[in-house]
């Protein structure tokens, strides 16, 4: 039987109320708590599962009552998707289920979706398929499918859906909670918790530490004067849900794609489509307040506009509208509150333009940044001056994110502009009417004068104006044209920025003679193992495995478990990287953070100190994993490393942590147990530099 779109909404709208079926009542909520997580979006959810994993207990409330059904954000860049591989075969769960990558690998600009084709941009290229860079691809799914699938993921994590088989020191989602109030001193977190809209019923809880992830406009950032820094109100738009199976069809036959930009003489528009198997998009349009609010964009209203759009006679089904506004800002800091206790994470820390995708891959990596740092301060691995490190490592990432996101909505500006549309003529237009003598004139009249001045400004787009015997059309398509193909306008990918971002200071130990990163965009990624970069990947095998689940590692990467708090010791093959190992090992039985060696096997290496590697290996049974490259490529030259014997520690976020390049001596095994306690924070007032390290 053939599976229709209608039937796979239905599907999803059955998980979710299957999940989430009635409001649980206060006294199941306990009373004292570790983490109190408020915001049940992707980042507070996947937080919830990081923090299950390493046996730290959260409670996370959300204020809806039910997970959402209208889409939002849809693409998962390459981290993120590493990040989900590993949470249970959740990155696969999410590869099966998008749409094909035919669908949804290119940008079409067009007058109407069966009106005149601008241009089209491919966004893939062969060399992202590979699993050169990272062991997974980018995807394409949206964030309301995404929901239900992360639930059903924290269940497998252990985190408890039913109040009423929830389990001492279990953690649990409660929907249908909001946060009313916090009080926060220096050695914890009060929060009141009421079942949304009711005013009968409240629940005290404490806790050590209060993650804010609810979103753009965190009541939480709010009630604790965080202020927001950078570009505010960009622009207002109003998002259209709607479904047509047979708009669906016609895209799938003739021009497959996951964004439509759209130049028509009756509306502008971007359309998403967030699943050509279901029918299902989104449009997105702008309007000007107060001549346009958006109540007036009602379900008929929309209908007619997104016909007028698509040029075809099919009918759509208007399922919600939504206003929303587009900042690119940072807040002013991410822990708050005395102490430091309260934490924000994902939009309630920052909000960028959706151009790039970054706002919830960026919020994901919060809160994997997050999640080792309060397990390790929670069971006493380490100081909380650790969770400082926390702010000190992704404010500055969340700025490059928001300063990369402007420039590339920048770039989708370029396009109307090319066409004669230049969006800021239409922002100062508003402003003019909003400021001069317009603003005394009737709403209505306002209105009728604001809606007269765009629609001669889009009637540049028009069939009669964009024709081939019009030089003026012609060059403006030309224009566009040539944007295209130089790769000037909106970009999907950045694969150096998604996988090469650096902390420079922070959990770390930085090395001074690395060279900073040009602050123009990087359009490759290159292997890095300096401090602060995520481990590079590279393909595996295990020839001797010391920790359980070796059977499942088939990247550099998956020797990081997310289930366990410990640090990975990368050495090489030789007499000096094996005796680092044993310090190493030696370090691991008295500091209360685990260190787990790997050796990086190579043969020649093997072959040369034959004797003294059998005998340590014979010494170390069990205490070490060996993997050897599955593709008979060098790891260390792969990351360029040009100095034999380095040694390399990696944190459990996959971030490196520490490198030394010396060879093995008598000074060593203090030099890795600074290193280790200064990453940790042990030794606060520690500055080690690694001289001669490259």
């Amino acid at each position: 039987m053939r599976v229709t779109g209608k039937m796979r909404r239905a599907r999803d709208l059955a998980v979710c109320s299957r999940i989430f079926s009635t409001i649980p009542s206060v006294d199941a909520i306990p009373s004292e708590i570790p983490v109190v997580i408020v915001g049940g979006g992707p980042v507070g959810i996947t937080l919830s599962i990081l923090l299950s994993k390493l046996g730290v207990q959260s409670l996370l409330v959300e204020k809806r009552c039910k997970l959402p059904d209208h889409p939002q954000a849809h693409f998962i860049n390459n981290r993120t998707m590493e990040i989900f591989r590993r949470l249970d075969g959740l990155g696969s769960k999410i590869e099966a289920l998008q749409p094909p990558l035919d669908h949804w690998r290119r940008f079409t600009y067009c007058t109407a979706l069966d009106g005149l084709v601008l241009g089209v941009v491919d966004h893939i290229h062969p060399k992202d398929l590979t699993s050169n860079r990272s062991p997974t691809n980018v995807a394409h799914f949206s964030q309301h499918r995404l929901l239900p699938i992360l639930v059903e993921n924290a269940t497998k994590s252990g985190v408890s859906l039913d109040p009423i088989s929830l389990q001492p020191n279990q953690s649990s989602i409660f929907m249908g909670y909001q946060c009313d109030s916090i009080r926060s001193s220096l050695d914890k977190v009060v929060a009141t918790l009421r079942p949304t809209g009711s005013t009968a019923s409240e629940k005290i809880v404490t806790c050590q530490y209060l993650v804010a992830a609810d979103g753009a406009g965190s009541g939480v950032r709010k009630s604790m004067g965080v202020t927001l820094q950078g570009q505010h109100n960009l622009q207002q738009l109003i998002s259209v849900h709607f479904i047509s199976e047979k708009l669906s069809k016609y895209l799938v036959d003739n021009r497959p794609g996951m964004l439509f930009f759209v130049f028509n003489p009756s509306a502008i528009a971007v359309i998403v489509a967030h699943d050509l198997r279901l029918g299902e998009f989104v449009a997105q349009m702008p309007f000007y307040p107060p001549q346009q609010n958006a109540d007036d964009f009602t379900e008929s209203e929309c209908q007619k506009t997104i016909r007028q759009l698509l040029s075809l006679d099919i009918d759509v089904e208007v399922k919600s509208v939504k206003p929303w506004v587009m900042h690119a800002e940072v807040a002013e800091k991410c822990l708050c509150g005395e102490g430091g206790r309260v934490i924000l994470a994902g939009d309630a820390a920052h909000r960028f333009p959706p151009a790039g995708g970054f706002g919830m891959n960026t919020g994901i990596q919060d809160a994997h940044n997050l999640a080792w740092k309060l397990a390790a301060v929670l069971n006493s691995m380490a100081p909380p001056t650790l969770l400082e490190t926390y702010e000190t490592e992704r404010r500055p990432i969340a700025e490059a994110n928001t300063a990369l996101s402007v420039e590339n909505f920048k770039a989708a500006m370029s396009i109307p502009s090319a066409l004669g549309l230049d969006p800021s003529y239409a922002r100062m237009v508003h402003e003019t009417i909003n400021s001069t003598v317009g603003s005394i004139l009737p709403k209505s009249l306002q209105s009728q004068v604001l809606d007269g001045i765009f629609s001669v400004g889009r009637a540049q787009v028009a069939s009669v104006f964009l024709n081939r015997y019009n030089p003026v059309a012609q060059a403006r398509i030309s224009h566009v044209k040539k944007i295209l193909e130089q790769g000037k306008s909106l970009q999907l990918q950045f694969p150096a920025e998604d996988l090469l971002f650096r902390y420079t200071n922070g959990a770390l130990v930085p090395e001074d003679n690395v060279e900073e990163s040009s602050r123009e965009r990087q359009r490759e990624y290159v292997p890095l193992s300096v401090p602060g970069v995520r481990l590079p990947h590279m393909k595996i095998k295990v020839l001797h495995g010391g920790s359980p689940g070796s059977e499942d590692i088939s990247s550099t990467l998956d020797l990081i478990h997310p289930s366990r708090l410990e640090f990975l010791f990368l050495v090489e093959c030789s007499a000096s990287g094996l005796n680092w190992a044993e310090d190493a090992l030696q370090l691991s039985k008295s500091s209360p953070f685990p260190l787990r060696v790997v050796v990086l096997s190579d043969q020649t290496a093997r072959d040369a100190e034959a004797d003294f590697v059998g005998s340590w290996k014979e010494r170390n049974a069990g205490a070490y994993t060996e993997v050897v490259a599955a593709d008979k490529c060098n790891w260390w030259e792969l990351c360029g490393v040009s100095q034999p014997g380095i040694v390399i520690l990696v944190r459990p976020d996959d971030h490196i942590a520490w490198r030394s390049s010396k060879q093995h001596g008598s000074k060593s095994f203090e030099e890795l147990r600074l290193a280790f306690d200064s990453v940790l924070g042990w030794n606060e007032k520690l500055q080690l530099k690694s001289a001669g390290c490259k």
